[in-house]
């Protein structure tokens, strides 16, 4: 069963990442903070093992020797782009390693000011693309097979580590992995947290309906058949994952209390305070009071906004959105100046957590 066209286009902006988003490129990154400073260099990445039956490919950014290096290119008409050296020598150092889920349909460019500005900063950050649940990869059995997302950041953080070239530039003891919204409910996933059925069958097939999450999950098929069900309520943990981060995330009405209680590694819960998508109660909130005290870290941006996680757009690009995808622009609404502001908190928030 596919999304249906009635609660398709509210699911797509609550999730955060449309088809229109995959033109992208490399959205703009904040202003350079303080601190050591390297080129940010990019490439694309094939993710070359055995699962044949579920092809990954994305991107990487890492430290470049040349941070006068950054050239911008100009693809979009909709949104800026982040500095990226493409295809550059990288610093000769090892560097922590963290992978980046996107959101619903979105895309490896939707965090690419991320990954530039992270780059800049001595990391390295790699995405890839989710089949079924990205842009142009929308096979219905691949969006129902949902316990392969963070199955994907297992192969990425594998293929990286252990068959790659990258293999020497990576530090195994900093490997971390953040999420955007539907890309946040994934990292929890790798974080240790389990899908609940039971939490499932009530809030989606009950008489209340847990907002965005019920239709976009029904929507997909998930957990119709009991193997499907054993499935998405298996360990999904990735043991070498030392630090999560989660920005606004969505889909914690379905993850056990009892996993998320037992969660043994620091996470951080970014929300958007101006909860212009996703309820902050049954989310991001409720995430983090269940979470471990002592490794929790919640921080609400009070004027954030949930696509203020993703690209920085162009001053018409509120405008183009409008007139070419109805609706779309939602994901362009407060995304120029004030949306950079909001990349320089969020970028400063995840330093700090990682470097602490």
């Amino acid at each position: 069963m596919s999304l249906s066209a009635s609660y398709l286009r509210p699911a797509l902006a609550l999730f955060a990442s449309l088809t229109f988003l995959a033109n992208a490129a490399f959205a703009s990154s904040p202003e350079k903070p303080a601190g050591p400073e390297f080129g940010p260099g990019v490439q694309e990445l094939v993710i070359d093992d055995s699962r044949t039956d579920r092809p990954l490919s994305g991107h990487i950014w890492y430290p470049t020797p040349t941070p006068e290096r950054s050239p911008q290119a100009d693809k979009s008409r909709v949104w800026q782009m982040a500095p990226a050296d493409q295809g550059a020598p990288m610093v000769d150092a090892r560097f922590p390693l963290l992978v980046v889920s996107h959101g619903m349909y979105g895309n490896t460019f939707n965090q690419a000011w991320l990954g530039s500005a992270l780059a800049r900063r001595g990391y390295i950050v790699a995405m890839v693309n989710h089949p079924g649940t990205s842009s142009f990869l929308r096979d219905p059995n691949h969006a129902r097979q949902l316990w392969d997302r963070p199955k994907d950041l297992t192969r990425l953080i594998s293929f990286l580590t252990e068959n790659s070239d990258w293999s020497d530039r990576i530090d195994p003891d900093k490997i971390y992995a953040a999420g955007h919204s539907l890309g946040g409910f994934t990292v929890m996933l790798a974080g240790g947290a389990l899908f609940d059925t039971t939490l499932y069958d009530e809030g989606c097939f009950g008489d209340a309906q847990i907002p965005v999450v019920c239709d976009i999950l029904r929507g997909w098929s998930v957990a119709e058949t009991p193997a499907d069900r054993r499935a998405m309520s298996q360990i999904l943990r990735d043991s070498r994952l030392q630090k999560i981060i989660s920005l606004d995330l969505g889909g914690t009405p379905v993850l056990s209390r009892s996993s998320l209680s037992s969660v043994a590694i620091p996470v951080l819960v970014l929300g958007a305070g101006r909860a212009d998508m996703l309820d902050q109660d049954l989310e991001s909130r409720a995430l983090a009071k269940v979470l471990p005290t002592e490794l929790v870290q919640h921080i609400e941006l009070k004027s954030a906004g949930h696509f203020d996680f993703m690209g920085v757009c162009k001053p018409e690009g509120y405008a183009i959105l409008k007139e070419h995808e109805p609706g779309d622009e939602i994901v362009c609404l407060k995304g120029t100046d004030e949306r950079e502001a909001q990349h320089r908190l969020i970028l400063n928030e995840i330093l700090s957590f990682l470097e602490n």
